[in-house]
């Protein structure tokens, strides 16, 4: 192996030059120096112990000689030479961060100087005055960084560049070289604008690619110039590593405020798509602030395009920032196809104001509902709910009654002597209401037709507990168990009756849903469901399937599994929806008030169990997604109802239609849970606005559209303070340091100093294999033996 045994600049003229002993001695260290000071031990001692006349100082020269001979063979032996190395001024890097979060105008930069009026007719203001009105302009953070490091003209990059090969990159979604050249770096400087399309910051991929993605030496040192904010890409903790153990610290100029700027936003709107006229509609959303965010904040619902607001709603905001879940109320009186906007004031300093609003498109649809409400006795609850659908001019009614006269059906206009059991004759209806009717009075054929004109039709299907029979002596029925929202097996029959009156209390989803809208405000509803007239009895509908929803509940009594006894459940089941009722006896709220309430909830009720059958397209063909705005890399779920079309294919193909870009065909396979019901899981569409169609030829008239928009994320604004707690730590992990803005002036006397770096071996000098080496130990051992011989020495 080879030793280096010392180091010296050989010439002053090449002064990156630098030369060193190197040996390819093989034996260990400490045995070398044993020998070395044996061999001097042993030389001294036998010229101490010369008979001879000759006197010290000429022994002690004879020992010289026989010294040097030894040192000169150890040399030989040890095969020294000379081996050079041409070395360089090291590398560092200086990274800018330029993403969109650098254009930020932070809160307290934009709020220290209030902007005052400017006259324009001004002709005494001197230049001085104007450049003083120029520096109140609030700053981005690129603004603020790049006048910091251009202080006292430039000093920071003149000091870096003359000890460095000094390298400058600016990164946003990707690192991106920046040649100064002859301009200088002020002018370099100016030139570097924030990318305002660049949604990504991927700040640890470019460190990681400057200390060890190249095969230069790494850099010295890395100043970065950011707010902290990795959006994409390498973790900067993770970048850090690799920084340690390149021995390359990063020096991190932190940028913008460390406190969370005010911000305001809506997201996740939900309501219905298509409704009748006069219905009322919940437009429900989420509220989100951040904790900077104080005093109320209105909520507001328009048309897109008008100023009337048609609802609004006030809130407080939670002290440290969260998500407030809000309900705005709409009744819309006119058919046609609309757009609501909910929008929310922007409190001020907000830096985002991108996320104050959301939109929804609504269809408003002026037609009657078809309702089929068959009953076994004609207990009160049928009586008025009769009654009532009879006088709606909305609701186009038949009755069935199993426990009727021969003449009822005659007599009644909208009586209907028996149950209808083709799927055809069903599907002429759009609710189907059952009254706790016998089953072993209906036929076995009427619970298929029933399934299907759920699943298959979307039809909308409401149960009506009883005394008798309903839900327990169901048991035995397959499909009618696959339709309801509980196990069966746990259910009674007319168990629960009970003396106490009882009122029946909403749920919070029940209170979002607006089949459950007693009052025009969410205050005022709960207030109503709280005043309506007692209930006397309730059945025990089971334990509930896990895609129930519970929207009301017995305020005191508990279900066999401890949670409040449900007194109205809801399930979808294919592309309908089935609504339980636990309750018989609604026809109690009419006490003192007449149809206001009881008529409310039912027609509401009604016509959201229709809006399934309502939602599918003349053609009987429904293309729909889960939602209308997605983020970038979120799955899009595109879901295809064929209802009375043709649907024994096992997949279809739809065009995907983006608005800049080529068309593709994305097949839906056929759902093994409906029938009719096609789908598919889209997860890497790019950006931008996409239209999927089905083609006339499939349904068999026109063509079937459903549109969406994937939108870039947040990522860069979703939170906008600077990263002060992460640059801190990766500083650290990197054995380098954190500085703020207010620290700039530190920065020159933190960074390293210059440490010059090995670029090219020189070839080495033998100085073991050289004719004068041989010369001289000759020299010394013909030197010795002459003096030895001339004081009659052996």
């Amino acid at each position: 192996m080879m030793l280096p045994l010392a180091q010296a600049v050989v010439s002053p003229e090449q002064a990156d030059a630098v030369w060193r002993l190197e040996t390819s001695w093989r034996y260990a260290p400490w045995l070398t120096v044993l020998a070395v000071i044996g061999v001097v031990l042993l030389v001294g001692y036998c010229y101490a112990k010369e008979l001879s006349p000759a006197g010290r100082g000429y022994r002690w020269l004879l020992a010289g000689l026989r010294l040097t001979t030894f040192a000169l063979l150890m040399v030989m032996l040890s095969e020294l030479l000379l081996a050079g190395a041409r070395s360089g001024r090291p590398r560092f890097a200086i990274l800018l961060d330029r993403s969109a979060s650098m254009g930020v105008v932070d809160a307290r930069s934009a709020s220290d100087t209030p902007l005052s009026p400017v006259d324009d007719d001004r002709d005494t203001a001197s230049a001085g005055e104007e450049d003083d009105q120029a520096d109140t302009l609030p700053q981005s953070r690129w603004q603020q960084a790049r006048e910091r490091l251009l202080d006292e003209e430039a000093a920071l990059f003149e000091r870096l560049a003359a000890d460095y090969d000094l390298e400058l990159y600016t990164v946003a979604d990707q690192r991106e070289p920046v040649d100064v050249g002859e301009q200088g770096w002020p002018a370099t400087m100016s030139d570097i604008q924030v990318d305002e399309t660049a949604m990504a910051t991927r700040l640890g991929d470019a460190i990681e690619q400057l200390v060890a993605g190249s095969a230069l030496p790494a850099p010295q040192g890395v100043l970065v110039v950011t707010d902290g904010r990795v959006t994409a890409g390498t973790p900067l903790a993770t970048a850090a590593e690799s920084a340690r153990r390149a021995s390359t610290p990063l020096y991190l100029l932190g940028v913008g405020s460390e406190d969370e700027p005010p911000d305001v936003g809506l997201s996740d709107l939900l309501a219905e798509e298509v409704v009748f006229v006069d219905d009322v509609v919940s437009f429900r959303a989420t509220l989100r602030t951040t904790s900077s965010v104080r005093g109320p904040i209105r909520v507001s619902l328009r048309r897109q395009g008008e100023t009337t607001v048609l609802a609004e709603q006030t809130i407080e905001p939670p002290a440290d920032g969260g998500a407030t879940p809000i309900q705005l109320l709409h009744r819309p009186e006119q058919p046609g196809v609309y757009r609501y906007e909910i929008a929310v004031t922007s409190t001020a300093d907000e830096l985002n104001t991108g996320n104050n609003s959301v939109s929804h498109e609504l269809t408003v649809r002026d037609q009657q509902v078809r309702v089929l409400l068959a009953s076994g006795g004609p207990s009160y609850e049928f009586r008025y709910l009769k009654h009532l659908l009879e006088r709606d001019s909305t609701v186009e009614l038949a009755s069935f009654l199993q426990e009727a006269d021969i003449e009822y059906v005659t007599a009644d206009p909208s009586a209907i002597g028996r149950l209808p059991l083709r799927a055809a004759e069903l599907g002429e209806y759009d609710v189907v209401l059952l009254i706790d009717l016998d089953p072993r009075l209906v036929a076995r054929s009427f619970w298929p037709t029933l399934r299907a004109f759920v699943g298959d039709q979307g039809g909308g299907l409401a149960l009506i507990a009883g005394p008798r029979y309903l839900p327990g002596g169901y048991r035995d029925l397959a499909d009618f168990a696959a339709l309801y929202p509980a196990d069966l097996s746990g259910a009674g029959v007319g168990e629960a009756v009970t003396s106490r009156g009882f009122r029946v209390a909403p749920t919070p989803i029940g209170l979002g849903r607006a089949a459950l809208q007693l009052a025009d405000d969410a205050a005022s509803t709960s207030r109503v469901w709280r005043g309506l007239p007692e209930l006397y009895w309730y059945a025990e509908l089971g334990p509930l399937k896990p895609a129930a929803q519970v929207f009301a509940a017995h305020p005191t009594a508990a279900s066999p599994t401890g949670q409040p006894a449900p007194l109205i459940v809801t399930q979808y089941f294919g592309a309908g929806q089935v609504l339980v009722h636990a309750v018989d006896s609604t026809y109690r709220w009419r006490r003192r008030v007449g149809d206001v309430y009881f008529a409310r909830y039912w027609v509401q009720t009604i016509r959201a169990l229709a809006r399934g059958r309502l939602a599918a397209s003349e053609t009987g063909v429904e293309l729909t997604v889960d939602r209308r705005r997605y983020e970038l890399g979120e799955p899009i779920r595109l879901r295809l109802r064929m209802g009375s079309a043709s649907a024994d294919q096992q997949s279809l193909d739809v065009l995907l239609q983006p608005k800049s870009g080529p068309q593709q065909t994305i097949t839906l396979t056929r759902s093994a849970d409906a029938r009719g019901v096609y789908q598919t899981t889209l997860d890497s569409l790019p950006v931008g606005t996409y239209e999927a169609l089905l083609a006339e030829s499939v349904t068999g008239d026109g063509a079937v559209t459903a549109t969406f928009e994937v939108t870039p994320p947040p990522g860069e604004f979703a939170r906008l303070e600077m990263a002060a707690a992460e640059m801190q730590a990766a500083a650290e992990r990197s054995r380098g340091k954190f500085f703020t803005l207010d620290q700039a002036d530190e920065l020159l006397a933190g960074l390293p100093r210059a440490r010059r770096v090995p670029i090219e071996s020189l070839p080495p000098v033998e100085l073991w294999n050289r004719w004068w080496m041989l010369a001289a130990i000759c020299g010394c051992l013909t030197t010795e033996w002459i003096l030895r011989k001339r004081r009659a020495m052996l």
